[in-house]
């Protein structure tokens, strides 16, 4: 039996939603070890207060999740860290199954994939996501993840195969994201979606997206004036009545009395029609600030929105400007919040058919060179060794003037975060590594040049 080093990245898919914040104010991570089947994995641990070493090793409980199994501490040196929790993965791999069932699950393994309505029903990109190779990377990290994912509303799978694909979709990022980031989830809360316990504080967020109208859709515009109504009035009227009805919800988030004296924050997709998320941050920073900027003749314009106006459609802009929406402290978007970017994400993490290549392309907002900041294109080899990426990377934070609670941007690192000024003037605070301010991802395999095209 070989035990070998893990990549962080893949360790954090398979197990990283089990840290505790209080765990690592204590002791810091520095290396990762996995057994040839992963059945048994080990964290190699500093200690922070006194100043020597452990580590811990992890196995599936009933529900198939990673929990601790064994735990080592005051160890000298690194040294004598790695070979201890050696020899304990050694003997750990050789016990049977039930030794590391911890008796407190409630209910079986979650699969999100084993069918629970008839495939006629499925939405097409759960079909693609179960039977296409291709996206056999974004398939895993699912399948990973969703062993640690709470069903609080109780319909999360059903929706996930069939009409709510989409927005559960857009959960599972915000679940990956928060992670990433070093939150633990609130248990067994229903409202909001997420209540995170974090090193630097807490928060609550609730998901919500436009989606498709019911009845009659405009037509897709073709021109470019059709194209400028559509996305500064079309677009902010969906996003409108998505954020509206969380902010009118019949019990307040802000009331729940978990969230007394935290933060709230929305996050917001746009899946109204397919590919215009990847116009969501400029449609939804003019209807949330109810402001609006361009260039005229070589000078920066700005003017504040009364109305959005599409055909009989009429909201009025400015979100932030709304009764009660001083309790909104922030609403979230990222354009790249897609399945996309799970496949990107279970790629570098280990996940799927390595024959995949993707190469991703488009425009980033902002290149660090103080000269000339303008967008430049880019094109990157997701499956090249150099190639780097996070959950957060694309997420746009809107800051409430008003809020009665602000959030603090270092709840978020490596967000863009956007706040307005009174003279309506948007101040930026950008992240070290730039964001795509576009991008698109073509995805095939290595014998099949047969490549699909995504929007992200």
């Amino acid at each position: 039996m070989n035990i070998a080093p893990l990549d962080e990245r893949r360790f954090n898919a398979l197990a990283g939603y089990i840290r505790q914040p209080h765990i690592l104010m204590a002791v810091q991570e520095y290396d990762w070890l996995a057994t040839d089947t992963e059945r048994v994995l080990g964290i190699l641990t500093w200690d922070r207060i006194d100043y020597d070493f452990g580590w811990i090793a992890l196995a599936r409980d009933e529900t198939l999740s990673y929990r601790a199994v064994a735990v080592q501490a005051s160890l000298p040196s690194t040294e004598a860290a790695r070979a201890d929790l050696i020899a304990a993965m050694r003997r750990l791999e050789n016990e049977a199954d039930e030794t590391f069932h911890q008796g407190d699950a409630g209910a079986a393994p979650v699969d999100f994939f084993a069918p629970v309505a008839p495939r006629e029903r499925w939405h097409p990109s759960f079909r693609l996501l179960v039977e296409h190779a291709r996206y056999s990377p974004a398939r895993e990290m699912i399948a990973a993840m969703m062993r640690y994912f709470e069903d609080a509303d109780g319909n999360f799978i059903e929706q996930f195969q069939t009409t709510g694909f989409d927005a559960r979709v857009w959960e599972l990022y915000l679940y990956a994201t928060f992670t990433e980031l070093g939150f633990a989830l609130e248990p067994g809360l229903q409202a909001p979606d997420f209540i995170l316990n974090g090193l630097t504080g807490s928060l609550g967020v609730e998901a919500t997206s436009a989606n498709p109208a019911q009845g009659a859709a405009p037509e897709q515009p073709r021109t470019l004036e059709e194209m400028r109504a559509y996305l500064e009035n079309y677009v902010p009227i969906k996003l409108a009545v998505a954020l509206k009805k969380k902010l009118n919800k019949r019990k307040p988030y802000w009331e729940i009395p978990e969230m007394a004296g935290l933060p709230f924050v929305i996050a917001l997709q746009d899946f109204h029609a397919s590919g215009w998320m990847r116009s969501i941050v400029p449609a939804a920073t003019e209807y949330v600030f109810g402001v609006r900027h361009w260039v005229e003749q070589g000078h920066r314009k700005i003017a504040w929105i009364d109305k959005h106006r599409f055909g009989k459609r009429v909201e009025r802009s400015g979100f932030f400007r709304l009764p009660k929406s001083e309790h909104i402290s922030a609403v979230l978007v990222n354009p790249q919040g897609t399945l996309v970017k799970f496949n990107r994400l279970g790629y570098l993490a280990g996940f799927g058919d390595r024959r995949i290549r993707m190469v991703r392309t488009g425009v980033r907002r902002y290149d660090n060179d103080p000269v000339d900041p303008r967008p430049r294109p880019f094109a990157e080899e997701v499956h090249g060794p150099d190639y780097r990426e996070s959950w957060i990377e694309g997420a746009v934070v809107l800051h409430n003037p008003h809020a009665v609670i602000p959030l603090d941007p270092s709840l978020l690192p490596g967000a863009t975060h956007e706040f307005l000024e009174a003279d309506g003037r948007i101040m930026s605070l950008l992240p070290f590594e730039p964001p795509p301010y576009m991008a698109q991802t073509a995805i095939e395999l290595a014998d099949d040049p047969a490549s699909v095209p995504e929007r992200t």
